[in-house]
């Protein structure tokens, strides 16, 4: 096993460690699109499944669309087979679903692809969902979220769904993008290429620039200690509204004022609304309203 491969592989461990993602006798059907996070992904449970002191099943699956490329196609089936990894193929035909008037981008597509995945897994009793998503993708979300829709919010590396019994997993949550592309060089997958044509201005590619420039200025550290900061928010220096006159920001304010501390101002107020513990709603995972959080 080459530097880069033990690298990833315990980048992969210490996620699934971290999140508590795979518990003992799991079935988990692993996304599958041909992709280099997907197969970076796929190569590395593969042979953990048969040491990971958890024991687990594992499963890949490609949700086949009439957009999907047939080299992709029989590139997925060869490396399955090689690694000896189970494949299922769930047929899924894209355009008979779009409403008159609608047009199709990269985030309706992967939402689709993502129901599919998760209804088969509840037909055939998987209890985990193994996605390609890695750091760069966790924060190109949490930006898009904060400059698109106003909340501080991103996909999470562990998402319980309130309507399935499924688990989303995210194990290559501690990678960068910059780790898998240079894996998939190493391992010789072949560049995959969506088809469809219809996306051309996403949303996430100025995120990703964006992201890309920061670490640019900031140094490579950047990345993970942005990351970082999404496992530690500081709730006293966020901005929260008030409910009602009895909410303490008046005195909160007045003794800061009071002060002679130079720190940033502390503002009581509410508890941000729609916390709750437990399982996230699947709003959360961009399943539901315009209200919900982007994935």
């Amino acid at each position: 096993m080459s530097d880069l491969s033990k690298l990833l592989s315990k980048r992969i461990d210490k996620a699934l460690f971290d999140y508590n993602m795979i518990r003992e006798g799991d079935r988990v059907l692993l996304g599958l699109s041909g992709g280099k996070d997907s197969l970076s992904l796929a190569y590395h449970l593969s042979r953990k499944q048969k040491h990971f002191p958890v024991k687990f099943e594992l499963t890949a699956a490609h949700v086949r669309t009439e957009f999907s490329n047939p080299a992709t196609l029989d590139q997925i089936a060869e490396v399955c087979r090689e690694w000896g990894l189970p494949l299922v193929e769930i047929p899924m035909e894209l355009e008979k679903r779009i409403h008159p008037g609608q047009r199709m981008n990269c985030f309706w597509c992967s939402k689709q692809r993502r129901v599919e995945l998760m209804r088969y897994a509840g037909a055939h009793g998987f209890q985990r969902i193994a996605l390609g998503h890695h750091m760069d993708d966790i924060l190109e979300t949490f930006f898009m979220n904060m400059s698109h829709k106003g909340e501080l919010s991103t996909m999470l590396p562990v998402l319980s769904l309130d309507n399935y019994e499924q688990t989303i997993i995210r194990p290559l949550a501690w990678l960068s993008e910059e780790h898998i592309l240079a894996f998939a060089d190493e391992m010789g997958f072949t560049a995959f290429t969506c088809r469809c044509g219809f996306d051309t201005t996403s949303k996430r590619r100025s995120m990703r620039s964006a992201l890309e420039y920061l670490v640019a200025q900031e140094g490579s550290g950047a990345r993970e200690r942005l990351f970082e900061a999404l496992h530690a928010p500081k709730l006293r220096y966020l901005i929260r509204r008030s409910e009602s006159p009895e909410d303490d920001v008046g005195r909160g304010f007045e003794a800061h004022h009071a002060s002679a501390l130079t720190e940033a101002p502390v503002y009581g107020g509410r508890k941000p609304g729609g916390r709750r513990s437990g399982g996230v709603s699947s709003a959360a995972d961009g399943h539901a309203g315009s209200g919900s959080p982007t994935e």
